[in-house]
């Protein structure tokens, strides 16, 4: 029985796996994360090791000293992985990337997959058939946009992101900037798509991350992934680094 935990900008997100089975999940705000780490020791005494993901660093020692006597390992590029990467220098990529990445090859391995998160940042990451991780992109999630615009101007307000009724012809400020920030998302992502596909065959296109709710036009092709198919990476890799 295995712990995967997610630490992201807004959520920790917590995973019990037996055997590749998700018996149980939490997610809880960031400073809920001890007496969310206490409920599942106590429900799940037979835990036997556990993998962090953490782009928040926080709290980082804090958790890991919680986990005691819980042997554990920090997702990273150092661990035995089921993709080879030509990112350089290879440090640079983000523990999350690397879940998503080891998720992919799990789950569509032998085919091209580029797999998007959107998130705080949108990434982009190409998996190719032999399991090479190409390299990809980032740019700026919903969110960011919308504070840069704020922040950067002196009359803008600061809008929270909407999935419903951003029209492509804005008739108020609000209503041009969700326009702007949600269709040019869109048409960035259709585009980017296409020329992956144009130089992919048989690409298969992952849309996930906390935003990809977001996106109410489909995007051709693409399949939705669930909220767990980052925990399946980790757990992947959890499992190829087997601790005791």
């Amino acid at each position: 029985m295995q712990l995967i935990i997610d630490i992201g900008n807004t959520l920790i997100k917590y995973y019990v796996f037996d055997e590749g089975v998700i018996l149980d999940s939490y997610h809880d705000p960031l400073e809920n994360w001890s007496l969310s780490l206490q409920k599942i020791k106590k429900e799940f005494p037979k835990l036997k090791s556990a993998i962090i993901s953490d782009v928040n660093g926080s709290f980082i020692n804090e958790l890991q000293e919680a986990l005691v006597p819980l042997p554990f390992v920090n997702c990273s590029i150092e661990l035995k992985l089921p993709f080879k990467t030509q990112y350089n220098p290879p440090k640079q990529l983000g523990q999350d990337r690397i879940a998503l990445l080891a998720a992919c090859q799990l789950l569509y391995p032998h085919k091209n997959v580029l797999v998007i998160d959107i998130g705080s940042c949108i990434t982009y990451d190409l998996l190719d058939q032999n399991g090479i991780h190409q390299g990809g992109a980032i740019s700026p999630g919903f969110s960011m946009r919308f504070k840069s615009m704020s922040d950067y101007s002196g009359k803008l307000p600061l809008l929270q992101p909407k999935k419903e009724g951003n029209d492509l012809v804005g008739t108020s400020t609000e209503a041009a900037m969700h326009s702007g920030v949600y269709h040019g998302i869109f048409f960035e992502l259709h585009g980017i798509i296409s020329i992956y596909q144009s130089k992919h065959k048989h690409l298969t296109v992952i849309l996930t991350g906390g935003d990809a709710q977001m996106l109410s036009k489909p995007l051709k092709n693409s399949i939705f992934a669930h909220s767990n198919f980052l925990a399946k990476g980790l757990n992947h890799i959890l499992a190829m680094n087997q601790i005791s």
